[in-house]
């Protein structure tokens, strides 16, 4: 890394002189002596041995065996030059299934094999890694373009795989994908790059690009046809170009005032930008004239939103922010969507989530802490100027909020929570404006699966409780569900318990206690993040859910047990009682405390439910022993869920917001 860094200073140093940055040397992948010579280490801990047809066996195997076939054969490189791309249904594995299997000598097994490495995202993991290493990012934003890829695959197989956990095989995935298609990895590299999109916020319009495509060559010593914006892929719309460059460009926003919020002013603008009023090149005011006027005009008026979130953190929080976009998009607001990263272990799709702030309001669906501060950086994403109106949407799950979140407060111009709860300790000591405005609440599609799949007995009548180990146990409170539970049956009750958590690893003594006071009853601890598929499969293959929760500031997982048809036990506090009740749930009956000692980030004199333990246990086991009332309650909870839950409800309530916010903003100017 210090070479790297070092080799960035002697770079600026050149453009600061207005020297000419030499060409970094380029990578030969297709090369063994070339790559080792640059790697500068025992190739054995890069390359492997040949892979014959006969040894592909598995997963890396066949990666093995892919990786061989690509860089030998460059007939096979000229005819497909998708490369490894494009999944068992691409042209290479399109080859593979017809052609190829015979002329490579391969079994039915092992073309399985490689069809399955095709299709398995392998180089997703190694991207991340590159996206979540911000020193990296600063010195080698282009390592995945020709201009840097030798210092990046050196990074990478010297110390960068190791450190991640990174098989060799991920890492050639990623750079034989990314030599096959040069312009995208630039692309790619801008949308990522916050210091880039700051020094040309319309890089990736038709309005800026050969701008910046000059500038790149200038600053990174690149060439050859990759640079040519005319070979690009067009990721944007004509509208969303338009709208983006709008915002980048003063002298448009003062010719054109209200080109985003009138229809009329808006067929303006697309007349003005066909004109030499403009200023535009020939070849850009053409491409303005092909556009349709009412159409793009429609567009550029239409309600949007920017949401930077969680979109790759498995959490509730995930759940809501996903909820929250589609509701909006049912309602017919546009959106523009950004990923915060936690951390490299996130699901490997940050990639994915790469719009702009091209919409004049942003959601930044993140908590106050630890990462609202940091929300721009952490979605690789420059703030906008000028400025969009800031929405926090913010989760807690008390009645009073901790001070420090008034500071944070500051940066928004708006909070919106998702239950009344919530709000309310909001509202106490925040001065700007809080809304009440529920994300909506939809099953995301799922396969059916027995409960033996989970390792659970299909006979027996199952309760389902699932939490997130770094949303604080105490809270959860599954050592109170495991006494309720212990308390309303025996060993010869025909029922299981199922706590469902994930990163016990990194709470080992809570991890180790939860075990501990599970044994000697039927209670099955399991500890592993599943896809979301997998989360609501075993909610479906269940019977009933129970959570003794002392606190929610909405209790998700309650909220898609009652769209499933479930009957759910929960105590009777906090946000889900936004939506429960006593004709739609069984609610546990709570006495409020203090907490009585800090429970990092809850402050001791806090106070949160402490649900009877007795009388859930008499709610377990009145659905066990009357599971005809069990389904009652489960139909009860399902239409009041579908009626009140919706996605389409939410995504109106938040599009009227909207609308009012367009209509303050456009009354008030900044």
């Amino acid at each position: 890394m210090a070479r790297f860094v070092e080799g960035e200073q002697a770079r600026l140093a050149l453009r600061q002189r207005g020297a000419d940055v030499p060409p970094m040397e380029m990578l030969d992948l297709f090369s063994d002596a070339e790559v080792i010579r640059l790697v500068d280490m025992p190739a054995s801990h890069f390359l492997w041995s040949p892979v014959a047809p006969g040894a592909v066996v598995d997963r890396w195997s066949a990666a093995r065996f892919c990786i061989d076939l690509w860089r030998g054969r460059s007939d096979l490189r000229a005819r497909f030059p998708a490369g490894l791309g494009g999944g068992r249904g691409g042209e290479l594995g399109g080859w593979l299934q017809q052609a190829g299997a015979a002329e490579l000598g391969l079994s039915e097994a092992a073309l399985s094999h490689l069809l399955n490495a095709l299709e398995d995202s392998l180089p997703d993991r190694a991207r991340q890694t590159f996206l979540a290493n911000e020193v990296l990012g600063s010195v080698l934003p282009h390592g995945l373009t020709p201009a840097g890829m030798s210092g990046l695959f050196r990074w990478f197989m010297r110390c960068g795989a190791g450190e991640a956990g990174l098989r060799p095989e991920e890492v050639w995935w990623l750079f034989l994908e990314a030599a096959q298609d040069p312009e995208q990895e630039l692309m790619l590299a801008y949308y990522f790059t916050p210091a880039w999109q700051r020094q040309h916020p319309d890089g990736m319009t038709v309005f800026g690009r050969d701008a910046f495509a000059s500038w790149f060559a200038a600053e990174y010593g690149a060439s050859g046809g990759w640079i040519d914006p005319s070979g690009w892929p067009q990721w944007q719309e004509p509208a969303l170009q338009i709208r983006t460059t709008y915002w980048a460009r003063d002298a448009w926003r003062a010719a054109q005032p209200n080109a985003l919020v009138d229809r009329q002013s808006a067929r303006s603008l697309l007349v003005w930008l066909a004109s030499p009023e403009a200023g535009l090149s020939e070849s850009v005011r053409n491409w303005c004239g092909r556009l349709d006027p009412q159409a793009i005009a429609d567009e550029l008026i239409g309600l949007g939103i920017n949401v930077i979130g969680h979109f790759c953190y498995p959490s509730g929080l995930r759940v809501s922010v996903e909820s929250m976009v589609e509701a909006v998009r049912l309602a017919g607001v546009s959106t523009s969507l950004r990923d915060v990263r936690t951390d490299a272990k996130d699901d490997p799709r940050h990639v994915d989530f790469r719009g702009m702030e091209c919409h004049d309001v942003t959601v930044i669906h993140t908590q106050p802490e630890p990462f609202f501060d940091d929300a721009y950086r952490r979605a690789n994403l420059f703030e906008r100027q000028p400025r969009t109106y800031r929405v926090g949407y913010w989760y807690w799950e008390f009645d009073s909020i901790p001070d420090a979140w008034v500071a944070h407060a500051g940066n928004v111009d708006e909070v919106w929570a998702a239950t009344e709860f919530v709000a309310k300790g909001l509202r106490e000591k925040l001065s700007v404006p809080v809304r009440t405005l529920f994300p909506g609440v939809k099953l995301a599609p799922f396969a059916r699966r027995p409960k033996s799949y989970f390792g659970l007995s299909e006979k027996s009548f199952t309760f389902l409780f699932t939490f997130h180990m770094m949303s604080v146990m105490e809270r959860k409170n599954p050592l109170g569900l495991i006494r309720a539970f212990k308390l309303a049956f025996g060993e010869d009750d025909g029922v299981q318990l199922v706590l469902k958590t994930s990163f016990g690893d990194r709470h080992p003594a809570q991890i180790q206690e939860l075990r501990a006071a599970a044994g000697g009853a039927k209670i099955t601890v399991i500890d592993q993040v599943y896809s979301p598929d997998e989360v609501l499969s075993l909610m479906d293959a269940c019977d009933a859910y129970v959570s003794l929760h002392r606190s929610e500031g909405l209790g998700l997982t309650m909220a898609e047990a009652m769209l499933m048809g479930k009957p759910v036990i929960a105590t009777n506090f906090s946000g889900n009682v936004d939506f429960m009740d006593d004709g739609n749930s069984l609610l546990v009956n709570h006495k409020l405390v203090e907490l009585g000692k800090t429970i990092p980030p809850y402050d001791a004199d806090l106070e949160w439910a402490e649900p009877s333990e007795e009388h859930a246990a008499q709610l377990m086991r009145r659905i066990y022993d009357d599971q005809e009332l069990a389904r009652e309650v489960g139909a009860r909870g399902k239409a009041s869920a579908e009626t009140n839950l919706s996605l389409e409800a939410a995504g109106r309530r938040i599009a009227s917001r909207l609308e009012e916010i367009r209509a303050m903003r456009r009354a008030t100017p900044s």
